[in-house]
């Protein structure tokens, strides 16, 4: 049995343990894109075999701790159905007596008043995530349940401090915090340590890029102690590439530690942290995270550092840090004097007392700890919330960049194709859909929570191209030249040749339309030569209104006709029949 440092069990009886449970739930998974670019760095992909859109990413020294990796993962994200956070669960889950969890709470809104009432969150958390905005209980519908009428679904989380339960709505926990302090684990303190070295971590990380910290290198002889690691980091050295080890525990108050990857070949870097209250767990968590999922070929697609501060402190540099460190590193991390000095940190102990240094670590800093447990899988699965710390997301994307922005378009859209309504219908629907802060490059099926089948109309509906359809409905031919003009510039790369040049046969039919001195009748022999007499006349329908919507099938709330969203809510109700069967056993 292969034991490693920071896990309370061997790996293979880990392994053997995921594998046996996602047997019993009947759920297959595909293990594939092994990549091993350094002797002990190793990466793998794992996806649900029906449902390839639910995957997980893992990494390790050895090949046994990248499988143990993945499947931790993927519990995490089954278990506390971060994996269903982007999609509309159907009819049939929004109308059951639960939609998450058993232990779920609904708050009915108050037209009158859909102020936050004193049950969902407490007095301290409304005012932090309402502060600078009016966040309202409308605010707070989740895309899953999709039921302004049923209200807000929040899931009890018990502070570690002192034992208050509170309740976090969904919506919030989906919109802010992603995957952040999610962990699992072989015993409940593994589990729980892993969730806040990863929240210690990403807040560590913001801090050092926001704020251009320049951090103490590692001495040679600390790293030599480890020996794996040693040598994972002089096989990073050479052909042009250069890897510097960085302490990032701040002076000694966080266990992080990061490793930028210098490119001599073309002036950029890009870094990666880990983060563990054991030295040697963090170093190699480190390492093998810069490499996860890639090859060397892969390393001349980062950026150069940059000394405008205010550029690589924006949110969108440190949400590409977050999400594949692919975002702008400052210049001022590489100064020669460091900010702090160098700290031989190493936070020994049980996974239970390193749980408590953590806990004493974010105490210090004032942030509250709330924890919720998901074992109902027989997997020890944990998330941690810490608010002010461990957000992900801005706070105001609550009101300006909500998951549930496109719910009251869900039904009205997915019967879109069989409608047919009046010119001045369509129009209404047209002026609705423009006068919605939506971008015309913006994916309608994420924006209604669907998951669309490969290659299908669905998957590359894209507003702009919408609001052409709707607006070719409505008879608008100069709005609609002007949407298809946008569709064929845009989606050049996206639309097979047939539907390219269906859109180009509607611009030409529109441009004499709409153009006084041109006749259709002219120009429709050299169009049916151009495009074909079959494109020719189903463009020429779709103007004319004796057909609309392209290709799209229409459907409705519970998405029939959507082969992969079906297999989507087949998985997520195999996943709470399992709660059913946790009861029954107690």
């Amino acid at each position: 049995m292969t034991t490693i440092v920071g896990k309370d069990a061997p790996l293979e009886q880990s392994i053997e343990h995921f594998t046996d449970t996602l047997k019993k739930l009947n759920i297959e998974v595909v293990e594939d894109n092994w990549l091993n670019p350094l002797d002990n760095v190793y990466s793998v992909h794992l996806a649900i075999a029906s449902l390839p859109c639910i995957y997980t990413n893992g990494k390790g020294s050895s090949r046994l701790a990248a499988r143990a990796s993945a499947y931790g993962e993927l519990f995490e994200r089954l278990a506390t159905h971060l994996s269903f956070s982007d999609y509309y669960l159907g009819l049939d889950n929004s109308n059951a007596p639960y939609v998450h969890f058993k232990d779920e709470k609904w708050t009915v809104i108050d037209q009158a008043d859909p102020s936050i009432p004193n049950d969902v969150l407490n007095a301290s958390l409304r005012k932090f995530y309402s502060e600078n905005t009016e966040l309202n209980l409308e605010d707070l519908v989740d895309l899953q349940s999709s039921s302004f009428s049923r209200g807000v679904c929040s899931i009890p989380f018990t502070n570690a401090r002192n034992g208050e339960v509170v309740y976090f709505p969904v919506n919030l926990l989906d919109n802010l915090y992603g995957s952040n302090g999610m962990s699992a684990g072989n015993t409940e303190y593994e589990a729980l340590v892993q969730g806040l070295s990863e929240i210690i971590e990403r807040y560590v990380k913001k801090e050092i890029i926001k704020r251009g910290l320049a951090l103490p290198v590692i001495p040679d002889e600390i790293l030599s102690k480890y020996e794996k690691s040693f040598k994972t980091l002089q096989e990073l050295k050479g052909n042009n590439l250069t890897a510097v080890c960085y302490d990032a525990s701040l002076g000694g108050k966080f266990p992080v530690v990061c490793v930028v990857l210098f490119n001599q070949s073309n002036g950029t870097c890009f870094a990666s942290f880990g983060s563990h209250p054991i030295f040697e767990v963090a170093l190699d968590r480190t390492l093998t995270e810069l490499m996860q999922g890639r090859t060397f070929s892969d390393l001349d697609n980062f950026d150069a550092p940059d000394f405008d501060l205010e550029r690589t402190s924006d949110i969108v540099n440190l949400e590409s840090h977050f999400v594949d460190s692919t975002g702008i590193l400052p210049m001022q991390m590489f100064k020669k004097v460091p900010d702090y000095r160098f700290v031989a940190w190493d936070f020994s102990g049980n996974t239970q007392e390193q749980y408590k240094a953590l806990r004493y670590m974010i105490a210090k800093l004032g942030f509250d700890i709330y924890v919720r447990s998901y074992n109902y899988l027989g997997v020890c699965v944990y998330r941690t919330i810490v608010p002010g710390m461990s957000e992900i997301y801005p706070v105001d994307d609550l009101i300006y960049n909500n998951t549930n922005s496109g719910i009251d378009f869900q039904e009205a859209l997915l019967s879109l194709p069989q409608t047919e309504e009046s010119l001045e219908t369509y129009k209404s629907y047209l002026d609705e859909l423009e006068n919605e802060n939506v971008d015309n490059d913006a994916l309608v099926c994420p924006l209604l929570g669907i998951l669309p089948d490969s290659k299908s109309a669905w998957e590359t509906l894209r507003m702009g191209e919408l609001r052409c359809l709707i607006a070719l409905a409505a008879g608008e031919h100069e709005k609609a030249l002007e949407y298809a003009q946008w569709t064929i510039t845009f989606n050049q790369v996206n639309f097979s040749l047939d539907k390219i040049a269906f859109y180009q046969c509607i611009t030409k039919i529109l441009e004499c339309k709409t153009e006084g001195s041109l006749k259709l009748e002219d120009y429709q022999n050299g169009l049916e030569l151009l495009f074909g007499k079959e494109t020719f006349e189903s463009a020429l329908d779709h103007v004319n209104g004796k057909a609309r919507f392209g290709t799209l099938i229409a459907s409705d709330l519970n998405l029939k006709g959507f082969a992969a969203h079906q297999e989507l809510v087949r998985i997520y109700n195999i996943l709470k029949e399992a709660q059913e069967h946790q009861d029954v056993k107690k």
